[in-house]
């Protein structure tokens, strides 16, 4: 312990500032800001991939400031950097959940909110399931790993000694904001058009057959008609999910790159 402590003590500074992008990156990146994994946990598995991470870094060069306030400078900046990679991973499940939303609002499921533990917060029912059906899909195709390993090479492409460009950081992450509304969309514009369907059919229905209570009627079959294309769009949901997930790393990727000015 005490040769760690040593070997460690020249790369202090670089230490915390890898440690600082990478604690910004899992308090708000999909599945590691859960808060059903203990902080002991997370702040365990920061330090073991600073420690790794750290030799690679350093053999980088640079030189590393004295001043309290160019280090700080540096944190804030590692904080920034590491917030914004989390947050746009965090942007796909957003999407997803608002969805979800859209489905809840159009087959009535909307007046039945439910409290997410997770994230301290009141979601829909089909917004939560949604959501979890894709952290699990996100799990399975390995997208944590694949998550932290490109904050990981975020290191070689937006160094924390080197100078970098917040102003990309920030427009990427606009651009990334601006296409939840466009995902969600697309995830809910078949059982939308189911619905918007059964709308129509319900109104003629009512319009033949006016002793027909289509209020006490049409709560029902619009509820059947959400879940059954919930399960009948599962397999395609998935596959979409994964395709959005793939693009989500190609797209942190592209904002590393533009931040170091590569």
């Amino acid at each position: 312990m005490d040769q760690i402590l040593t070997g460690l003590a020249p790369n202090a500074v670089l230490f915390m500032l890898i440690a600082t992008r990478l604690s910004a990156m899992m308090a708000a990146a999909p599945v590691l800001s859960s808060r059903t994994i203990p902080m002991r946990v997370k702040a365990g598995l920061v330090v073991l991939i600073s420690f790794v991470t750290l030799p690679l870094v350093a053999a980088q060069g640079g030189a590393v400031p004295t001043s309290g306030v160019a280090i700080a400078g540096l944190a804030v900046k590692e904080a920034v950097i590491g917030f914004a990679f989390g947050l746009v991973a965090q942007m796909l499940f957003a999407a997803v959940q608002t969805a979800g939303a859209y489905v809840d609002l159009g087959a009535g499921f909307a007046i039945a909110q439910s409290f997410d533990p997770s994230s301290n917060t009141t979601v829909s029912v089909l917004g939560r399931y949604y959501n979890l059906v894709a952290v699990t899909a996100f799990v399975a195709m390995g997208g944590v790993q694949l998550l932290v390993g490109g904050l990981v090479r975020s290191f070689f492409l937006a160094p924390p000694l080197a100078e970098v460009n917040l102003g990309a950081v920030v427009t990427g992450v606009l651009e990334r904001a601006d296409d939840i509304l466009l995902i969600a969309i697309q995830l809910s514009a078949p059982l939308l058009g189911a619905l918007l369907i059964a709308d129509i059919t319900l109104g003629i229905i009512s319009r033949a057959v006016p002793q027909m209570n289509v209020f006490i009627v049409g709560l029902p079959v619009k509820m059947a008609v959400a879940l059954a294309g919930t399960a009948i769009l599962l397999p395609a949901f998935i596959i979409f999910t994964n395709t959005l997930g793939a693009q989500m790393l190609s797209d942190l990727s592209s904002m590393m790159r533009a931040t170091g000015g590569g």
